[in-house]
């Protein structure tokens, strides 16, 4: 009998005041994220939010964070959005820019994401973020071929140390915006930091055959076309300039073959390195490996 009056007393009291549910739907919703039962949650944090709505009270902003986690984990990507940028309003929680990023991440939102650390740059003050907001943008706007937005994301990192990742997508960005001189100069200051970081050590080494070998041929070419002596006198002047980045890029690629002896690619561009500085008979011993 008295289980049957709690019980029916219980029932009142929630009659009477619908906001008394507001606990057990938050208790229930919570459990049901620990556990991995997202439909649950959702269900239930939704009916938390609007209860709480209809009856006037304030809903926090950590249960909205808690219900854009779980229309995260449901693929709601839309309606976690739309809770994501109602709390960004409040700078307390710009925090909450690195899990909606996340997101965004994961479903491969690459223009919202791009949109969501451009329009909240000038609000990030923390290092962290400063960070993540730098190699993100990096990481974007190289994959969209957008290089300047690449130089100009990493520009403004300020003091922020980003990866060496990162740091080599911003390199292979200025040379696709034809600054080579700063690339080789950033390039030689993330070996300095890395010595053996072999992607650093490929674009080096092929940065520096290629424009040998684009600077070998216009010269050899303009030769040709007037052979004076005057003329000769000017190759011969020009070729010591290009034979200096071919040492560099030989020395490179000695180096990476020591990391990796059996690469044919290191091993051609070496045999043309060789060629190229009259070191034939090395040259020769190289070919013997390709065949």
């Amino acid at each position: 009998m008295k289980k049957v009056i709690i019980i029916l007393t219980a029932a009142i009291m929630v009659a009477c005041n619908p906001t008394a549910k507001l606990p057990g739907l938050q208790t229930g919703g919570d459990a049901a994220f620990e556990q991995a039962d997202y439909n649950k949650a959702y269900t239930m944090y939704t009916e938390y939010i609007n209860l709480a709505k209809a009856n006037g009270v304030e809903v926090s902003d950590d249960m909205y964070q808690k219900q854009a986690q779980t229309c995260a984990q449901l693929d709601k990507v839309d309606e976690a959005s739309a809770i994501y940028n109602q709390l960004l309003k409040d700078d307390a929680n710009i925090s909450l820019i690195a899990e909606y990023a996340q997101m965004l991440q994961s479903n491969a939102k690459v223009d919202e994401e791009i949109a969501l650390w451009t329009d909240n740059a000038e609000r990030i003050s923390d290092s962290k973020l400063t960070k993540l907001k730098t190699e993100r943008l990096v990481f974007l706007h190289s994959s969209n071929e957008n290089f300047e937005n690449v130089v100009e994301a990493y520009a403004a990192k300020g003091d922020a140390v980003v990866s060496k990742e990162a740091q080599l997508e911003y390199i292979k960005a200025l040379e696709a915006t034809k600054k080579g001189l700063a690339a080789s100069k950033a390039c030689n200051a993330l070996l300095k930091e890395n010595p053996d970081y072999t992607e650093a050590l490929e674009w080096k080494a092929k940065y520096y055959f290629n424009k040998a070998e684009n600077r070998y041929k216009y010269e050899m070419d303009k030769y040709n076309k007037n052979k004076t002596a005057a003329a000769y006198a000017y190759l011969r002047r020009d070729l010591k300039k290009v034979s200096a980045d071919f040492r560099i890029a030989r020395d490179t690629f000695l180096k990476l073959r020591k990391q990796d002896p059996s690469n044919k690619t290191y091993i051609k561009y070496l045999k043309n390195t060789y060629i190229r500085l009259d070191q034939n008979d090395k040259a020769a011993q190289l070919d013997k490996l390709l065949k």
